[in-house]
């Protein structure tokens, strides 16, 4: 049996600090991709804009929606678990910390390594 001793008012701010964080990622990251896509506009060669062009389609957009996607079900997961805590059921608690512990992303599952 799995004995819970959490601070909920901690505990709650450091999911919404982190809920914060993530929410915040959309403006770097749509930087960085318009950033990436300016250089490929200024290259005259069209093998780099190539290879520029399928760094943001198959590497910056894939990774930052995974990030963003990944983050938000670990903090929805961890959010249910601790309020499931406060309402004294640990079974639901438990479920639920296990569902933010393993997340589908793009066609694979992942958890804690």
């Amino acid at each position: 049996m799995v004995v819970w001793n959490i601070d909920v008012g901690t505990a709650r701010a450091v999911i919404s600090l982190t809920a914060g964080s993530v929410a915040g990622l959309d403006i770097p990251l749509s930087t960085m991709q318009a950033a990436v896509e300016g250089i490929a506009t200024a290259v005259p060669s069209g093998q780099v804009q190539q290879a520029l062009g399928a760094l943001v389609e198959n590497g910056l957009v894939r990774a930052s929606t995974d990030v963003i996607e990944r983050s938000s079900t670990v903090l929805s997961g961890t959010s249910e678990a601790v309020t499931f805590y406060v309402s004294g059921d640990m079974s639901m608690a438990s479920a639920a910390a296990s569902s933010a512990a393993t997340v589908y992303l793009q066609g694979r599952v992942g958890g804690p390594r």
